[in-house]
């Protein structure tokens, strides 16, 4: 037979329990068929704790006059069936840390969420790559030059890989009301914010730059505004892809045997 007693620090004293134990305690687990007392010091207990409570063992011991008890502590190596009551009684919080950890509740929310990111990510560095394709333009003195419609086309593309990018980052803000995830929350709008302002920056077109001498169907821009713009468009999406990318990471760390 098994019993368990908690060590009160404050009152320097045992105190039999049998159903909780938490990660800063230190429990002495009586095995009265083999007659040894197995001390237990929690990962966030301390080892002065255990001396104290090593050094008070007497007057637990004393409720057992007829029996003579060989003292263990424990380490690495633990019984089975010491593992085992230690186990359940840790039960309770094992199951706290376990929703701390999981934030998601439902598997469909985690699937949707890793799709709806991924896709959120992805698309606006298609729309940046688009972007950067204007510095493979025909290149005439300091200026680039692209014909109207393929200027509009140019910008137009990328204008709506950012839209849709806005969409699936305001459907994972849903998820994680739903979820009640604040990190979701905070990163996918901070998506849709950013989203929001580049998509009022390419919807200027033809305004985005000051042409130069010369353009009606065929447009010349300076190569300086066109770098200037790409550097604007990179900052602005690196703001949300970062944190973005690195919850993605950390989410499908935590919740890839759920989805794959």
């Amino acid at each position: 037979m098994l019993k368990t007693y908690i060590f009160d620090e404050a009152n320097k004293k045992w105190i039999e329990e049998d159903k909780s134990l938490l990660y800063h305690d230190l429990c002495a687990i009586l095995d009265e068929e083999r007659n040894i007392i197995y001390l237990w010091n929690g990962p966030k207990s301390s080892q002065e704790k255990l001396k104290k409570g090593y050094g008070l063992l007497e007057s637990l011991m004393s409720y057992y006059p007829t029996i003579n008890f060989q003292l263990l502590v424990l380490k690495k190596k633990v019984p089975s069936h010491i593992q085992e009551r230690i186990d359940i009684m840790l039960y309770e919080i094992k199951h706290e840390d376990k929703k701390d950890y999981y934030k998601f509740s439902r598997f469909i929310s985690i699937r949707l969420y890793l799709i709806f990111l991924l896709v959120s990510i992805i698309l606006p560095i298609f729309s940046f790559v688009n972007l950067i394709s204007s510095l493979s333009w025909i290149k005439i003195d300091a200026n680039f030059e692209i014909g109207a419609e393929a200027y509009n086309n140019w910008l137009l593309i990328s204008y709506i890989l950012i839209v849709i990018s806005l969409i699936f980052f305001s459907i994972i803000i849903l998820i994680g009301i739903i979820e009640i995830e604040y990190q979701v929350i905070v990163f996918s709008l901070l998506g849709v914010l950013v989203c929001g302002g580049l998509i009022a920056y390419l919807q200027q077109g033809i305004f985005l730059f000051l042409f130069q001498e010369g353009s009606s169907s065929i447009y010349y821009i300076r190569q300086n505004d066109i770098i200037e713009f790409l550097i604007v468009v990179a900052l602005g999406i690196m703001v949300f892809e970062i944190p973005n990318v690195i919850k993605l990471i950390s989410s499908i760390k935590i919740y890839r045997k759920f989805v794959f």
